[in-house]
């Protein structure tokens, strides 16, 4: 007896363990499936290759260690994608598309060509082309790999969506995404992004506004951005109230020449206006009926009647003009102030905005204070603090509660990106503040750049400090976390090189060098010329160039470079480019 329930528990344990097995695979499989199918963003990954630009004006390509990978004979490259080796390499009007072995990979198919996002700054899509054959279109990726048959009449980047191919069929539109997988099958008159971008998600959320043609003409309808149909086609237009971090949707559509608001699937604001116009920062829908304004919340709620003249949305306030009165509401429809401005301007602080009366002077206003001292000037820092100018052009910072916190003593004063913090200049100097109002630092003809969203660089021909997003000074160390070599200043005023114990590694003999750049490469200045070392503290090219006085040069190996159209680099033959 004790051995048939033996064997039954063993049965049962057996079973248990291939019901797990099959558990795990499942899962595995699973989140292969879901890698297989994710779609890649339309975003340039750490450049890899770049275009060189030689003296005599011909174009080749080399990687970021300097290796030359195409040699400069061409009359133009386009690298598509700076993170992949496919180089377009054109002499004259034929071309011929290279990887950084010399090789064309893509000799099976014909007319491989880059997809253009944009005419202007010759921005492509970053991880398919097209391809042709008897004159129809197919789509490849970088690798050589066959997305889809050449079945169409024309491959395209889908208006306001980079990343997703809008493709043509029977005079009939559909969306694929960069793997060549159907979103929208080929039965629309046309299809756009409706323009949604995040920082978080980029493009991916963007939804699709179609169309159809009847009889009566064209009609529009919605498609979320995973291809699921929201609004059939039937309004005369549609756009998107660009609502950012909300997963709800919100659509103006028209309907017999009248306007109204659809959130998600139901209508919050009937059709029955000119024009609505939506407010981002408020989170307001502006509406025209018969040249008068009113307003509703993002639940289709009314805040105030369509009666008036005029507005200005400010922040959490909306100024409202009628019959000559101009009156000051806040968002939920309340009287706050019944003075007269000229102009109303939001803020970064929703608490306060900023007004300008009839005879062009500033004011800050809140519901609690009012500040009013003939200011010719007026903008947000950040928290309570505002930059002024005075009547006689100079500039200063003054906090709503305490006052003048910085004397009007400057050309002007800017808040730096990415930072609660200050550039404050008069004459060749610059002064950096602080986050508390703290003077930091001064430097004589520095120059102030971000260097990331958490510190900013203050260099001159002489100097180089940083600050992180408080305005507080921080060592390059921390700012550049795994450089091999660090930029280090002696009491002599001269520079050099130390590694990240404190060991010099390059002696302080350069009036001035930069830090090792992404490649591992730095520049050092003397005497008015510069060179290049590399990550081990090699001189690559003794100080010969003579570049811009206020410039803070990159170099690739002995190349310099520069950014115009797209990043490359180019030679620099006798001591200039």
């Amino acid at each position: 007896m004790k051995l048939k329930n033996a064997k039954g528990n063993v049965k049962i344990i057996f079973c248990l363990v291939i019901v797990i097995l099959i558990i795990i695979i499942g899962i595995i499989v699973l989140k292969n499936t879901k890698k297989e199918d994710d779609v890649q963003l339309n975003k340039q990954e750490p450049y890899e290759y770049f275009n060189l630009f030689s003296a005599d004006g011909t174009v080749g390509v080399i990687d970021k260690t300097g290796k030359i990978l195409v040699k400069s004979e061409y009359t133009e490259i386009y690298i598509p994608n700076q993170s992949k080796d496919v180089f377009f390499c054109f002499k004259n009007e034929e071309y011929t598309v290279l990887n950084k072995e010399g090789k064309d990979i893509f000799k099976n198919f014909e007319n491989v060509s880059p997809i253009t996002i944009s005419d202007t700054t010759l921005e492509m899509e970053k991880e398919v082309l097209s391809y042709s054959e008897n004159g129809k279109y197919g789509l490849v990726d970088y690798s050589g790999k066959k997305l889809t048959e050449p079945i169409y009449d024309e491959v395209t980047s889908l208006p306001n969506k980079p990343g997703f191919i809008l493709v043509k069929k029977d005079n009939l539109y559909g969306v694929l995404d960069s793997k060549g997988k159907v979103i929208i099958e080929e039965k629309y008159n046309s299809i756009k992004g409706d323009e949604y971008c995040s920082e978080v998600d980029n493009y991916m959320k963007t939804g699709y506004i179609i169309s159809e043609k009847t009889d009566t003409g064209i009609i529009y309808g919605y498609v979320n951005y995973k291809g699921k149909m929201l609004i059939e086609p039937k309004y005369e237009s549609i756009t998107r109230a660009l609502e950012y971090d909300n997963e709800d949707i919100y659509l103006i559509v028209m309907e017999n020449g009248k306007k109204g608001v659809i959130k998600n699937k139901k209508v919050i604001v009937k059709p029955k206006y000119q024009s609505i116009n939506y407010y981002n920062v408020s989170k307001i829908f502006i509406v025209n009926r018969n040249g008068k304004y009113g307003f509703f919340d993002i639940n289709g709620s009314q805040i105030l009647d369509v009666e008036y003249e005029s507005y200005t949305v400010a922040g959490n306030y909306i100024s409202v003009s009628k019959d000559n009165n101009m009156r000051l509401y806040d968002l939920h429809g309340n009287l706050v102030n019944t003075n007269t401005y000229k102009s109303i301007q939001e803020t970064g602080n929703p608490s306060y905005f900023i007004a300008q009366d009839e005879n062009g002077y500033f004011s800050i206003i809140s519901k609690d204070v009012q500040i009013d001292n003939k200011y010719t000037n007026i903008s947000y820092a950040f928290d309570n603090f505002f930059i002024f100018t005075n009547e006689e052009g100079l500039t200063g910072l003054l906090n709503v509660y305490t006052g003048i916190e910085i004397q009007p003593t400057y050309e002007y004063i800017i808040v730096l990106e990415n930072a609660k913090a200050l550039e404050a200049r008069k004459s060749d100097e610059v002064d950096i503040y602080s986050e508390n109002i703290e003077k930091v630092l001064s430097m004589k003809n520095g120059v102030v750049e971000s260097v990331s969203d958490k510190y900013t660089a203050i260099y001159s021909n002489t100097d180089l400090k940083y600050i992180d997003n408080t305005g507080k000074i921080v060592e390059n160390t921390e700012v550049y976390k795994d450089l091999k070599l660090y930029s280090y200043k002696s009491d002599d005023g001269k520079w050099g090189f130390k590694d990240v114990s404190g060991k010099i590694v390059v002696d302080c003999k350069y009036d001035m060098v930069t830090e090792l750049n992404e490649y591992g490469f730095a520049g050092i200045y003397q005497e008015g010329k510069w060179g290049v070392i590399d990550s081990s503290g090699k001189v690559i090219v003794v100080p010969t160039y003579e570049l811009e006085t206020y410039y803070s040069p990159k170099f690739i190996d002995k190349y310099l470079i520069e950014s115009l159209d797209n990043v490359h680099v180019v030679e620099v033959k006798n001591g200039e480019k």
